[in-house]
């Protein structure tokens, strides 16, 4: 094969049909093309996990809130909820549930939920001891009231459910996902016993 008759331009051979090489731009475009294709992929990838965990969490939040608004009188009533959250989150690495929590969640006058910022009186917190099982608990809730005499509101319940997101590649490593649901006490006719104790 014959080699191309080269010339000078400023110093530099170029080929003699004045068409540059331009093998090295195009490794460098090609490299820029891909770091921008993975970066979306990766994204995409990321983004997609993270919805599909926080969907999880949020069933979780559900399921722990539901067992607990159909169940008030039981007196393992905030184990019992957290027990339906983490059996909710199979799915999902058991190390990674940071809390559960299952508070009373009533509105009051300022119209505003009380929140677990700090499990004491009518909240317990869990964390996981293995896959679907919650820990011992801290924090206690006595009395539950779920009398329809309406005299009295029946209580509400709130369940939080708090997982660290760990992303497949690299975009929201580490990101907290936290789900609150509250749902109210299934009423109990006033004639019959209504206040739960126990927690």
């Amino acid at each position: 094969m014959a080699r191309p008759r080269l010339r000078l331009v400023r110093g530099c051979p170029v080929p003699a049909d004045g068409v540059r090489d331009e093998r090295g731009a195009v490794a460098l475009e090609a490299a820029i093309v891909f770091l921008f294709l993975f970066s979306m992929l990766a994204g995409v990838i990321d983004l997609s996990m993270y919805f599909k965990d926080s969907y999880s969490v949020s069933t979780a939040a559900r399921a722990g809130a539901r067992m607990a608004a159909a169940d008030p009188l039981n007196a393992t009533f905030t184990r019992s909820a957290a027990t339906q959250a983490a059996s909710a989150m199979t799915d999902l690495r058991w190390q990674d549930v940071k809390e559960i929590w299952v508070y009373k969640a009533n509105v009051g006058t300022t119209s505003v939920l009380v929140t677990p910022l700090a499990c004491g009186v009518n909240c317990v917190k869990f964390t996981l001891t293995g896959p679907g099982t919650p820990s011992a608990g801290s924090g206690v809730w006595l009395s539950r009231n779920a009398c329809s005499s309406g005299l009295v509101a029946v209580d509400s319940v709130g369940v939080r459910v708090v997982y660290q997101h760990k992303a497949t590649v690299m975009f929201a490593n580490n990101a907290l996902i936290t789900e609150d649901v509250v749902m109210r006490l299934e009423q109990i006719p006033s004639t019959q016993p209504c206040i739960g104790t126990g927690s």
